[in-house]
């Protein structure tokens, strides 16, 4: 055998050992990271903490202005009286047709959530006649408009009208 064959083998196997020895990280490097991470996280958890903060109202608030716009669209399209029927007691409300009857279902709000106008909880959180939003075949109303307000548990408080003669829902 060659001497500068074996030469070359024997610096091959020394090369390999050591790139072996060099892969993996050192403790302080480990250190450095670590502490990097944390102070990413340390910065960031307070804008991510209230990026939730009121989303239930709104979902709420979305949900009954829902509601509403599917009683005023069945009262056009079916071309008879469809009203929402707002139960403060028991934080309900549904659709009723002309003749009473329940349309799908009877929606409760979240636990968190009460019909009750913030700050002032004698006050009547829904300003509907009867606590009945009735809209007609035109898509109006039968009565002069009104609102339902609710508020949290924060005191974070939304308030749905209604305008009479158009029928026009908005959330405020």
């Amino acid at each position: 055998v060659p001497r500068g064959l074996m030469a070359q083998e024997r610096a091959k196997i020394k090369m390999i050992l050591k790139i072996g020895k060099q892969c993996g990280f050192t403790l302080v490097e480990m250190l450095v990271v670590l502490a990097i991470i944390g102070m990413l996280m340390g910065i960031s958890i307070p804008f991510t903490s209230s990026f939730g903060k009121g989303l239930k109202i709104k979902t709420t608030a979305r949900a009954i202005a829902g509601v509403l716009r599917v009683a005023k669209s069945n009262a056009v399209t079916l071309r008879k009286n469809y009203s929402v029927v707002f139960n403060v007691k028991k934080d309900e409300y549904w659709i009723e047709d002309a003749s009473g009857q329940v349309y799908e279902k009877k929606y409760s709000l979240p636990a968190s959530i009460k019909f009750e106008v913030k700050d002032n909880k004698e006050a009547d959180p829904v300003t509907f006649k009867d606590d009945r939003a009735v809209f007609n075949p035109s898509g109006g109303m039968e009565e002069s408009g009104g609102s339902v307000t609710f508020t949290d548990k924060q005191g974070d408080s939304r308030t749905i009208s209604v305008i009479g003669s158009t029928g026009k829902i908005s959330i405020n």
